[in-house]
This record gives C-alpha cells, structure tokens and sequence, in this order.
C-alpha cells in the first residue's frame, strides 16, 4: 500500500516538473517571439488568413471563393464573391454600356485593415458613378511577377477596358537579397506560404512548443518542406544604396504587365506607391522588408516609383503622379506602414477618379 502511494506521489511529482519545464519554456518562447515579431503569439488573431487564403499551383496563394470573414470585435467585415475578388458578387459577362476596371496590387489594394465597404476600390467605383464596374483583384503579399500571371490568364474571361496596378511595396521586399532569382521564387514567393498561413495547424498555432515541434518534424520527414527556405543579405543590406538588380527586375516586369494588357486590348494604368513615411523613421527592418531599414524605405520608395514614371514615360502608359502631390498624414492610415483607412482609401479613390474622368 505505501509502495503504490509513493509510486504515485512520483508521478505526480515527475508530471509537474515536465509541465513546469514546458511551460517555462513556451514562456520563454513567447518572449522571444514578441521581441522578435512585436507582438505576441498566443494573443495573435490570425483566423482571417486561413478562412480566407488557399493554394494556388502557380500562384502560392489565392483568395478563396465565396469566403467570409468577420473579426472577433465584429467591427471588420472580408468577404470574397464567387470569383475569389474582395467585395460584392459580380457576373462574369460585362454589362452594355459599362466600363469596367481591375485593380490590382497587394494588401494595400485589397486592403487589409478595412471593411469591403472601406476599400478604395469600392470608393472608386462609388466615385466614377454610374456606367463604371470596379474590380478588386488585390491580394496581400502580391509582386508584379503574381500580377504578370493575373494579367496573361485571368483578366481575359471578365474583359475588363482599364487595368490599375498599384505596385511597388512588395517588390521592395527583394532589395539586397543576395542572388534574387529573376522570378522571385527563391525568397517572395517561397514566403507568401508562410504569410498566407497556407501551412498553419488545424490547432496549436498559438503555442511556440506546438510550433516550433511541427517546424522540426517537417524538416526532419518532409523531401521538401513547403514554406522552408534561408536567404542572404548583400553587402550593401541595411544601407541605402540602390539595388540595380531588383529595380531592373521590377522595370521588366512593368514593361510586361503593359504589353499583356495592350495585347488584350486593356488600357494600363499605374499608381506609385505610398507610404506612412512619418512613422518609417527606425534603424531597424520592420520584416517585410528584412534587408531594408525603416528610415530608407523613403528612398528606395522614390526609386521604385521614379521607375514606374519612367517605363510609363517609355512605353506611353498611364501614371497617376497626383497622388505623391499630397501629404498623407497618419490619419490616413490603419498602420505605421502603408495601409490606408478609410479616410485614406476616399482621398486615393478620389484622386484616382479625377484622373480617369479627365
């Protein structure tokens, strides 16, 4: 009898100090991942991306059909029609005397940190009025490499008259990456998987031991984990010096982006991209970007969208350079990086509209 209690007591005993060590260490791992991240794990609303992200063969990722998404406040509204675009359902066959027009870009076009009836996508079309059919192509994380694969291959079944691109930001996301591949895939696209959660668990995606563990399983067992992958900085990483590699690579692909659309018979027309440079003030990468420092985001942002001007210029497109004429405050954004609010996403629309009605 008092050989079984103490056996007990052992367990007892050996199970607290296996749970008291776990949980030191998922502690510990927490801590590490907000000092790292800026945010914690465990408190991380990230339902919204698996609800409404999927894979795609040549894509990564794309939005999934009819997908909705409500954020725990109740306060943001993401839903997707049957097509996979942000917003309203829309037939595929145009309707007579309509003009209609895909926007696309990246999170900043699909517009992460408002409301379907916050976009400025939707403020555009409300802002043009009546004959005009708004698109919204966008998907975070997209570069124009994603861009040139929409606009060969599904642009053609909604027939669309104008094309905007608003670009720039993610393919920022390449400079001083050491050996860029001319695709991207070595370092963008092999992260989309991982920023879209496309590899999340079904449960435990809050816990860094659960993480962590299923990390080191895959690597282990898996040929070819998906979303595993390692770069190098160059050495100019971390300075200002433009990376003449990745901006050529970004000019190339808008000189395809403007010969796939003239060749469909669709009017391109690019926007510059913008920033909430009044907070991107720091020594240090915030992520996105991770050869990059905050404080110079402000002149490879000049860079990339003085090139944008220039292949226009070139090839005779479009470029709404009326939107770098403002001053855009921190009212304009839900972020301190380049997403707009809703105050942001009327004021871009506007502009837009101006350019297209003129």
């Amino acid at each position: 009898m008092a050989e079984g209690r103490s056996f007990f007591v052992k367990l007892i005993a050996i199970i607290l100090i296996i749970g008291s060590c776990l949980f030191i260490l998922e502690a510990a791992g927490q801590i590490i991942f907000r000092l790292k991240n800026g945010y914690w794990l465990f408190k991380h609303e990230d339902d919204q991306y698996r609800v409404l992200f999927r894979k795609h063969p040549y894509l990564v990722a794309e939005p999934r059909p009819d997908a909705i998404y409500t954020t725990k406040n109740k306060r943001l509204i993401f839903s997707h029609n049957s097509l996979g675009l942000r917003g309203k359902k829309i037939e595929i066959a145009k309707k007579q005397n309509v003009k209609r027009i895909a926007v696309l870009g990246g999170s900043s076009t699909y517009c992460i940190g408002v409301s379907d009836n916050e976009t400025w996508p939707y403020y555009l079309e409300k802002e043009l009025g009546a004959g005009f059919e708004v698109l919204n192509y966008g998907v975070p994380g997209y570069t124009t490499v994603e861009h040139i694969i929409q606009t060969a291959l599904n642009l053609s079944d909604l027939s669309p008259d104008i094309c905007i691109y608003y670009i720039g930001w993610n393919d920022m996301r390449n400079i001083h990456v050491a050996g860029l591949k001319s695709d991207y895939s070595d370092f963008h696209g092999r992260s989309q998987y991982n920023h879209l959660l496309l590899g999340s668990l079904k449960f435990g995606n809050h816990s860094m031991l659960i993480v962590t563990a299923s990390n080191i399983i895959k690597k282990v067992f898996v040929r070819d984990p998906e979303g595993v992958f390692s770069i190098k900085g160059t050495p100019d990483q971390f300075t200002d010096r433009i990376d003449v590699r990745a901006l050529d690579l970004y000019k190339r692909n808008l000189r395809l982006l403007i010969s796939l659309c003239r060749a469909q018979g669709i009017r391109p027309v690019f926007v510059p991209q913008i920033m909430n440079f009044d907070r991107l003030t720091g020594d240090k990468p915030y992520g996105w970007l991770p050869y990059v420092r905050d404080k110079d985001l402000k002149v490879f942002t000049a860079a990339y969208n003085q090139a944008l001007k220039e292949v226009c210029l070139e090839q005779k497109a479009d470029f709404i350079e009326d939107v770098l004429n403002v001053h855009w405050t921190e009212k304009s954004f839900v972020d301190n990086l380049g997403h707009f609010s809703p105050y942001g996403n009327q004021e871009f629309a506007r502009i837009i509209a101006r350019y297209l009605i003129k």
